[in-house]
């Protein structure tokens, strides 16, 4: 199906450098039957392991990666953010309002088609504004917020901050998510953003990003910060799943079951042994999610599917 593209970059100058602001510079909306898309966090460490886990994605063949953020170590700065995601990513990334010298030139550019989606992570957010972070990448919204809709799904990205102190249900993040949510069609909905709601890992559970989901309609929630792959089903609630995707290259692997989940009510599957990422695959009646490691590539080690 031909893809539909529509880009309009709004700019303005900060301190003598071009980048976007949040006026919707951009909405994307790539009708499709099927989708394949691959999801990535904790990565950007321009290490051997990064490197790994991005050669198995290309041969995925997907259509665009969606990340759960810490794109950017160790402090989000300008001069770590080509090494640590263009050198990796840049036949993804359309960034034509980046500056110059930072402005990827692979596929993605020649087609002009950006297909690259990150959420920020708190190493992102350690510069003053996240300024590195919004200056090298074209997105949607104001950048950090924002939604797009690819196929038959509908992606909601949030910024969690440096600490995820965020307030359900009157700070302004989980309003622009209940009032995108409402006007929402797409046969599925995702939400992915950076501190899990609930984890066994070191950092434990983001208590304060336990929002709602599965009434507001969120089929999948993807997070990255814990070092591991971890899927979390709350047996008290039909959807939605929860993922956390952090074992894409940070050399740091972090432990499960350092801070326990009642078994009662969550099933629990969890690696800390492996560097990987999923591959998604979705048509409007069926996501299939599937965890694989760099070391074993042809086979996925946990697979989960959402049927409608």
């Amino acid at each position: 199906m031909k893809l539909h593209y529509i880009a309009t970059l709004i700019f303005s100058t900060l301190l003598g450098t071009t980048f976007a602001q949040s006026s919707t510079p951009i909405t994307v909306n790539v009708p499709a039957d099927s989708i394949t898309f691959a999801v990535i966090g904790d990565y950007g460490q321009n290490s051997p392991e990064e490197g790994q886990v991005a050669a198995m994605i290309k041969t995925w063949n997907v259509d665009f990666i969606i990340t759960t953020g810490d794109n950017n170590y160790t402090l989000g700065s300008r001069k770590t953010i080509k090494k640590n995601i263009g050198k990796y990513y840049g036949d993804y990334i359309y960034n034509p309002d980046a500056p110059t010298n930072e402005q990827c030139h692979g596929k993605a550019a020649q087609d002009k088609v950006n297909r690259f989606f990150p959420s920020p992570g708190n190493h992102d957010n350690y510069t003053a504004g996240m300024k590195p972070y919004l200056q090298y990448f074209t997105l949607p919204g104001d950048e950090k917020n924002y939604d797009f809709t690819w196929g038959p799904i509908e992606f909601f990205s949030i910024d969690t901050r440096k600490d995820a102190d965020i307030k359900c249900c009157d700070d302004p993040e989980p309003k622009w998510l209940q009032s995108e949510l409402a006007k929402s069609n797409a046969p599925f909905k995702i939400v992915y953003f950076h501190h899990p709601p609930y984890s066994t890992g070191e950092h434990g559970s983001a208590t304060s990003m336990q929002w709602p989901y599965g009434k507001w309609g969120i089929d999948a929630v993807l997070t990255g910060h814990e070092h591991f792959y971890e899927r979390v089903q709350d047996l008290t609630s039909e959807k939605p799943i929860y993922i956390t995707c952090g074992s894409r290259g940070n050399t740091h692997l972090y432990g499960c079951n350092v801070n326990p989940l009642d078994s009662a009510r969550f099933k629990i599957k969890c690696d800390d042994q492996h560097f990987g990422a999923m591959k998604v695959k979705a048509t409007a009646h069926m996501i299939v999610f599937e965890y694989y490691i760099a070391t074993l590539p042809d086979k996925p080690i946990d697979t989960y599917i959402i049927r409608k």
